[in-house]
């Protein structure tokens, strides 16, 4: 590893980045039973279009264009689609997020139709409610995977989570709770949103009242401020970015040259000691600080934590048993949303890399190699799924990873995927890798074709890629100091 290239590592950074986008920007939320009075809900009488800048560290990056309209039938419905340029690791790419919705007259949730397409990658979620289910069909466009969802409640969904904290009539300092629904994993989540006083906030050249709020999200922090009429005219987010209401003609122009800071750095963590060759160490003892809550994934396999210190100590390839996976492990073989091991195309790709007779191991090596050499190593926009990268072969350490746990599953082998931090030329860089069970479990990389991989990669979440949704509660907290190295 120490004689690779160190760009070819891309960090996770840029895909949370997108995630935050997704959520915030999607917004499908169960509010809790208690969370709204009826008779204290208002109308939103919204601008049937408004227009909003996208900046990062005051430096324009994209736009949106939000409309907003009632229908005869007494239903709204709603469109926004959003254009950005995400500079990583030196690349600059555009995306493009489309979401239509139809609400019902208390601005409850009818169906929506949101899609992401990047230069390579397109994602795509849409669903209904019908009585007490929630309808999804969500995956690659040209595959969409059906999910029933049960739902007590009707979802919500606005212009985003804060209009729904606005029709509720929050009082100052007051807070509220809410679930929100993300398509990408197909889970629900809890968002807080707590009404701050009131500022008056400079837009379009005009001093405006607002109203203002706060949504912390999983330790992520959040705020809007909003017009009288509800219309959202400011919002502020993580990593420096924040949205502005402008004119047409404002929004319209182009973007900055040279487009954002890169994420992938400004979310990356210095280190306090230079480390030639991580390959060549067996142990890492770093001391964590600025966690009010330690992701769960910190915690087992090679990882020893204990009042703040953590330990990594190297897997030896030597320690591998012919344990075959109980049925505890059956579930780390079964396809998901983003990782179709099922899918024909992946059973035949694995099918033509290893043999059914191959060991577990055998089987391991043969394909994290081929994952390594297949895949072209660019930073991607994208929600990562497997059929996609395998068409595609291209994409950073999430494709790798969602690939290689779908090529794993489709082997028999029981994998999961693992985000977190590796270290590169100086810095820990937000990455994702995986684990698979050879008797017991082994972190491999593909991205670095590393069976085991280095002690320097520390693992904070461990799943099927959602869980990725964890780092936000870490992302600009987290401090590392390393300790030691054993070789």
């Amino acid at each position: 590893m120490g004689k690779m290239k160190w760009h070819i590592v891309w960090g996770v950074g840029i895909t949370v980045v997108f995630l935050i986008l997704l959520i915030v920007r999607l917004e499908i939320f169960q509010e809790k039973p208690t969370a709204i009075e009826p008779d204290r809900q208002v109308d939103i009488s919204r601008p049937p279009v408004s227009w909003m800048n996208i900046y990062q560290d005051r430096k324009k990056i994209g736009f949106i264009r939000r409309t907003f309209h009632k229908l005869d039938n007494g239903r709204i419905q709603t469109e926004e689609n959003v254009t950005l340029q995400i500079n990583t690791m030196g690349v600059s790419q555009m995306l493009n997020i489309a979401t239509e919705t139809e609400l019902n007259a208390d601005m409850t949730f009818s169906s929506f139709h949101f899609l992401l397409h990047s230069s390579l990658f397109r994602f795509q979620a849409k669903g209904y409610v019908e009585k007490d289910k929630l309808i999804v069909y969500a995956g690659v466009p040209s595959a969409l995977e059906k999910t029933v969802l049960p739902v007590k409640n009707i979802p919500h969904i606005s212009g985003n989570i804060y209009e729904a904290a606005f029709r509720g009539r929050l009082g100052i300092n007051q807070k509220r709770i809410f679930s929100i629904f993300d398509p990408s994993t197909l889970g629900m989540r809890e968002i807080s949103v707590t009404r701050h006083p009131d500022e008056v906030i400079l837009i379009m050249g005009k001093r405006i009242l607002t109203q203002k709020f706060c949504a912390d999200f999983m330790g992520a922090k959040n705020c809007a401020w909003l017009a009288k009429d509800g219309e959202t005219l400011k919002e502020s987010g993580m990593l420096g970015m924040t949205l502005e209401k402008v004119s047409a003609k404002t929004a319209q122009e182009g973007l900055s040259q040279g487009g954002s800071a890169d994420f992938t750095e400004i979310a990356s963590i210095p280190s306090n000691v230079q480390i030639d060759d991580p390959s060549a160490i067996s142990s890492l003892v770093v001391k964590l600080e600025g966690l009010q809550e330690l992701p769960l994934g910190i915690f087992g396999g090679r990882q020893k934590y204990s009042r703040g210190i953590l330990t990594i100590t190297r897997e030896s390839a030597s320690e591998r048993t012919s344990q075959e996976p109980d049925a505890s492990l059956q579930k780390y073989l079964q396809p998901s949303l983003l990782v179709q091991a099922n899918a024909p195309e992946i059973k035949k790709q694995a099918q033509a890399i290893v043999a059914s007779a191959d060991a577990s191991h055998v089987k391991i090596k043969k394909i994290v190699t081929w994952v390594h050499k297949s895949i072209e190593k660019k930073p991607s926009l994208s929600v990562p799924n497997a059929l996609e990268v395998l068409k595609n072969k291209t994409g950073d350490c999430n494709e790798h990873a969602v690939l290689t746990a779908a090529l794993l599953r489709a082997a028999g082998i029981p994998a999961q995927i693992e985000t977190g931090l590796v270290y590169m030329k100086g810095r820990f860089y937000y990455h994702a890798w995986n684990t698979a069970y050879d008797g017991r479990w082994i972190t491999v990389d593909t991205v670095l074709n590393q069976i085991p991989a280095d002690v320097t990669h520390i693992r904070l979440t461990r799943g099927d890629g959602g869980e990725q949704l964890d780092l936000l509660g870490v992302m600009g907290k987290l401090k590392l100091e390393v300790l030691s190295t054993t070789k």
